[in-house]
């Protein structure tokens, strides 16, 4: 049964992975039972910040990508 994924939450994937450089969701495999858990973890976490910390966070990513990148 394939996965179907909303436009949303493809764009919102796409930015993440340009964000950190990591894929946040792997097309090619499906993710283990362990896996999906601590992925879930992960964003009940980032989502229990406030929204300003949120956004700092993610600007922090953008940040460290540019200095990687030598933008």
């Amino acid at each position: 049964m394939p996965i179907t994924i909303s436009p949303d939450v493809a764009e919102a994937a796409k930015i993440i992975e340009q964000l950190f450089g990591v894929p946040l969701i792997l097309p090619d495999r499906k993710l283990t039972r362990k896996e999906r858990q601590e992925q879930t973890a992960r964003v009940k976490r980032f989502l229990v910040l406030p929204p300003q910390l949120q956004e700092g966070i993610l600007r922090y990513g953008e940040n460290i990508q540019k200095a990687y990148r030598g933008a």
